[in-house]
């Protein structure tokens, strides 16, 4: 017997977004949006002549309004379906090296399960659903899980903003199968890192920046001296010195906890804490006080939080990194290197290159664009969304 759903009418015109493989409808685009349909049910939509165009979850009380998850008619949201995703999401991770086991396994809307984040470090998972839609379907998704990847254990990370914006209860992080420990610890190339997953920075570490460590680690290769401000558990200046031990290094970060973490992967990677600096500061005031005094790195590592998380907060974002990155370009040594990231989902990357390219002109100096970067490949994107698209990094080269 077929499951029946809720059916949405779309204005005319208006499914051409779905057919050239965007995953979003807003509001705006449907007839009418019954109230009476729970957040997060799964519907189908059709078109204006009333041609079946796609099933996805929808959430009658967000602009946001409809996500799609399959674009078959035949096709039941079930734990099978999930099973089947992810297995698919799963195969393209194994294009990651054997030197790496720590990753993301479904990246949402890329991984066409919208809503749905899954990290996997090591045998275990941390999982956010982000949308009323994936909440809805929690059941489903965990058993999916159990079955394709078999972890040692899975912890729900419900502490995601975004969830408040579905109409979402926020909370902690909690047991969803299995046993999660405190702490655990994970491969990247040459360099062991230890992860909290249960109270760490999104679900405990920042899986999308594992091919810029790569890069910083070949980079600095000839360096004397890092500078990693923004530095949370010390990752690109261990990348660093997986390739040059004599390098001296320099983490900055707000938190004592973080700096503490920090600490605790030197030791792990045989690197003695004692000969490096561990500053828990606002990174603009070090900075500035890096230039007031006229000390200058090699390689300066800038990765703040985001600034902005959507397109109201744009303009205050982008006026942030100029600044930032004025302040970061005065502490570069000659023909030093610096890399600089926005993870602000409003700033597109020609938006903030600019506001980057201004603050190294602030600073009096110049600069060649060496390299520009998205997200690592354990964080597909699809084509024309370009929503989805938060990271952005440069590498520029001052003098």
């Amino acid at each position: 017997m077929t499951e029946s759903h809720p059916t949405l009418h779309l204005r005319s015109g208006r499914e051409y977004t779905i057919r050239r493989g965007h995953p979003w409808v807003f509001s705006g685009a449907f007839r009418e949006l019954p109230q009476d349909i729970p957040p997060g049910a799964v519907a189908d939509v059709v078109s204006s002549s009333g041609e079946w165009i796609a099933r996805g979850h929808v959430n009658v009380r967000n602009s946001l309004a409809f996500r799609v998850l399959t674009l078959d008619p035949d096709e039941t949201i079930d734990t099978p379906f999930y099973a089947r995703r992810i297995a698919r999401a799963l195969a393209l991770r194994a294009l990651l090296p054997a030197s790496v086991n720590a990753y993301r396994l479904v990246n949402a809307e890329a991984d066409y399960l919208p809503g749905l984040i899954v990290d996997r470090y090591d045998r275990w998972l941390s999982v956010q659903f982000h949308t009323a839609g994936a909440d809805r379907d929690r059941p489903h998704i965990l058993a999916a899980l159990e079955q394709v990847v078999r972890p040692d254990g899975i912890l729900a990370r419900d502490d995601i903003k975004a969830r408040a914006r579905e109409g979402l209860a926020l909370g902690g992080a909690s047991l969803a199968a299995g046993t999660v420990p405190e702490t655990l610890t994970i491969i990247e190339h040459d360099v062991h890192y230890l992860v909290d997953p249960w109270h760490g920075q999104k679900t405990g570490f920042f899986l999308d920046q594992r091919d810029k460590r790569a890069l910083i680690g070949d980079a600095a290769l000839h360096a004397h001296s890092l500078l990693n401000t923004f530095s949370y558990s010390g990752g690109f200046a261990l990348a660093a010195l997986a390739r040059n031990p004599a390098l001296h290094t320099v983490n900055v970060d707000s938190s004592d906890a973080a700096l503490d973490l920090a600490r605790r992967n030197y030791a792990l990677n045989s690197h003695d804490p004692a000969a490096h600096e561990f500053t828990a500061s606002d990174v603009n005031r070090f900075l500035q006080q890096c230039a007031h005094e006229g000390r200058a790195f090699d390689v300066v590592i800038v990765d703040p939080p985001a600034f902005a998380k959507n397109l109201s907060m744009k303009d205050r974002a982008l006026r942030g990194y100029e600044t930032l990155n004025a302040h970061a370009a005065r502490t570069v040594a000659p023909n030093g290197l610096l890399l600089t990231c926005s993870c602000s989902g409003g700033v597109n990357a020609a938006d903030f290159e600019n506001a980057v390219q201004l603050g190294v002109s602030r600073a009096t100096r110049s600069a060649q664009l060496l390299a520009t970067f998205g997200p690592s490949i354990d964080h597909p994107t699809l084509p024309g969304f370009a929503e989805d698209r938060y990271l952005k990094a440069l590498l520029l080269r001052l003098s």
